[in-house]
């Protein structure tokens, strides 16, 4: 197996597979949500009213990590709202990590989310964080909510 340097697979357990797509599925339909101009709700609001805090707060933290980091890859450069709060900072800083590893030559979102860098380390910290589990949510939330067509 060819890993890329600073990868530690012993240290990155596979998330179940149906914890993934249930987790993001349900990011997914709320950053739609948040993405209507009814909606007016703020993200931390609606996700609470619809048991994807719950959702969040029960996943494993490497589930977390995983999709705060896709939901960065994907929105990379896109993130541009006020950092006025701490999930607004750190979806600026995931977003703009990932376009400079875009920028940088990276070209698979695998590598961002799985390789040891300073990005997968403030995720990492930031995933295992249960007192920041709403932080963490809402930061993905924003990202997952300027993710351009489908969140593949």
């Amino acid at each position: 197996m060819n890993m890329p340097p600073h990868h530690y697979p012993h240290e990155d357990p596979e998330p179940d597979v149906f914890d993934l797509l249930a987790t993001r599925t349900a990011l997914i339909v709320t950053a739609n949500l948040l993405r209507m101009p009814t909606e007016h709700r703020e993200p931390l609001e609606l996700a609470a009213h619809a048991g994807v805090l719950e959702m969040w707060e029960k996943a494993v933290p490497e589930l977390r990590r995983m999709l705060l980091l896709q939901a960065a890859w994907e929105a990379r450069g896109r993130f541009t709202g006020e950092a006025d709060d701490d999930a607004a900072r750190y979806a600026g800083y995931f977003s703009d990590a990932a376009a400079a590893a875009a920028a940088g030559g990276m070209t698979e979102r695998a590598d961002f989310v799985h390789l040891a860098a300073p990005p997968f380390l403030t995720a990492q910290s930031l995933a295992f964080d249960r007192d920041e589990s709403a932080v963490s949510l809402v930061a993905t939330l924003l990202l997952a909510r300027h993710i351009p067509g489908r969140w593949t």
